[in-house]
């Protein structure tokens, strides 16, 4: 949110200062209970820092804790640097190590070596460490593998190594991309360029001359949809069985659907594995034919149900967030109606546990019907 603000876009006023009334009020009641409380705690009085409202007094008595954590040690130290302190900043950050190991409170905070290493190389940026080079270096070829990574740990990796572009500038890009005969060049005084390259059925070659003294990385990045019905069924630690049962809680078949019949979508998802694991998200998207029977707004309450921890209720589609314990089976219901005559597409199930990639299952879509 601070990031976008700081990068010109708007947020709604009373929004922001709400938000940094409850972190300063949250920020004095703070106890140390364990590393992950310290890390939150840090983290908060960094926010609070970069909006421009530091809480000195709690930053202090965070600081003389004794046992502080690397990780919280890190962010105090942006925390500091970020309200000016800048000589306290570098003495927090020559007693902490960039020797980043797992921590047992890592899940609390969404964390990991990567994410914790990440953030560290934040500070640097801000107290220009000379380690930061080093630190980038590891973290951009860590990112360039073909490795799962957490949403946090993508966003704050990417965050921190354009903070350290933006502060250390770099020589300017004049390139020529040269495909078919044709010339596109690229000049730019910034660091990074991206350029959208058209091709076409077969072998498309193309070559990059590099018109200034300096090194320049290329990457090429190639993207694509498979056709409908042709998507890759695919499941690792999760299983989906979605069944469609009519009003009396019988199987029906959709492939053919008389407009006006109502059904009830129902998704079983089971954590085939012995460990739990938390933080599941559960996507139901539903035919464009269709209209789900949304029913929250009215005495009647649900429209889609089911143990979740948060149950998103869109026009054509249904996320649901859940933890799985060991060998345990959620299952979710929504209510729909085949309303508009046609030919639609069923895009099919899929539930990945964000911040774990060793846990995902997704099966095809299929075509439906709806008529008179």
């Amino acid at each position: 949110m601070l990031e976008a603000k700081n990068k010109g876009y708007v947020l709604p006023v009373t929004f922001l200062s709400n938000w940094i009334r409850f972190q300063q009020n949250a920020a004095r009641q703070w106890r140390n209970t364990h590393s992950a409380s310290q890390l939150t705690q840090a983290y908060r009085l960094y926010t609070l820092a970069l909006a421009g409202h530091p809480e000195l007094a709690a930053m202090n008595r965070l600081r003389e804790t004794p046992k502080l954590s690397n990780d919280t040690k890190w962010r105090l130290a942006a925390a500091y640097a970020l309200a000016g302190q800048e000589k306290t900043a570098r003495e927090i950050m020559q007693t902490a190590t960039i020797d980043f190991q797992p921590v047992i409170n890592d899940y609390h905070t969404y964390g990991s070596p990567f994410r914790n290493q990440a953030l560290a190389l934040e500070t640097m940026v801000l107290l220009q460490d000379n380690r930061q080079v080093k630190i980038a270096e590891a973290i951009a070829q860590e990112l360039s593998s073909d490795r799962w990574f957490s949403t946090q740990e993508t966003a704050v990796a990417l965050l921190a190594l354009s903070k350290m572009v933006e502060k250390n500038g770099g020589k300017a890009i004049d390139i020529v991309i040269k495909q078919s005969g044709s010339n596109t060049t690229v000049k730019t005084t910034r660091a990074m360029a991206q350029r959208d390259i058209p091709t076409r059925a077969g072998n498309n070659n193309f070559s990059i001359k590099n018109n200034q003294n300096n090194v320049v990385f290329v990457r090429l990045i190639q993207h694509g949809q498979l056709p409908l019905g042709e998507e890759l069924s695919e499941s690792q630690n999760l299983q989906i069985i979605t069944n469609f049962l009519d009003g009396e809680g019988k199987p029906i078949d959709i492939t053919s659907l008389r407009q006006g019949t109502e059904v009830t979508v129902q998704v079983r998802v089971t954590n085939t594995t012995s460990s739990a694991v938390r933080n599941i998200a559960l996507t139901q998207l539903i035919p464009s034919g269709w209209e789900i029977i949304n029913t929250t707004f009215t005495e009647l309450g649900g429209g889609a149900s089911g143990q979740a921890r948060y149950t998103d209720l869109r026009d054509d589609r249904v996320y649901y967030y859940f933890d799985l314990a060991a060998r345990e089976t959620q299952t979710f219901t929504l209510r729909a109606n085949a309303s508009y005559l046609g030919t639609y597409y069923l895009p099919g199930t899929q539930a990945e546990a964000m911040y774990n990639g060793q846990y995902f299952v997704r099966n095809k879509g299929r075509w439906v019907h709806v008529i008179q």
